[in-house]
């Protein structure tokens, strides 16, 4: 489904993103805007100036069921749930190779993703997680 694979594109662009701590080379500004795609770059900014950089890569989980269309709105938009798995997905200091992640850290925890619908591109919004609630 081409919401589903909107979400995954952007993802793997973040990865890109967050493994060098800049956006330089990704394609971020395609799967993303409005509130995510200042959120992204926002993170990828923070991560800079901190020296953090990302290893591995999160697993996400999202069935065709957990996917909401609204194809009567202009422009068209969905609703995405899934599950984001951090678990191998690691932030370390990018000088030391020490580890940056926050102490007791939720690593499995469920997103809500809203996307519209550009021209042919579904792209992401804005996301939400549930770092109270467990997938």
């Amino acid at each position: 489904m081409a919401v589903v694979a909107a979400y995954q594109n952007l993802n793997s662009e973040q990865i890109k993103a967050y493994a060098k701590a800049s956006l330089a080379g990704t394609q971020v500004a395609k799967y993303a805007t409005g509130k995510e795609l200042r959120d992204v770059k926002d993170a990828v900014f923070v991560n800079m100036q901190n020296g953090i950089v990302f290893r591995g890569e999160p697993k996400i989980t999202a069935r065709g069921i957990d996917v909401v269309l609204h194809l009567d709105k202009s422009p068209k938009q969905a609703t995405l749930r899934l599950c984001f798995d951090l678990n191998t997905w690691e932030p370390f200091y990018k000088k030391t190779g020490k580890s940056a992640a926050a102490p007791n850290q939720v690593k499995r925890y469920p997103i809500t993703a809203n996307l519209q619908q550009q021209t042919e591109q579904w792209q992401v919004t804005d996301e939400r997680a549930d770092k109270e609630s467990k997938c």
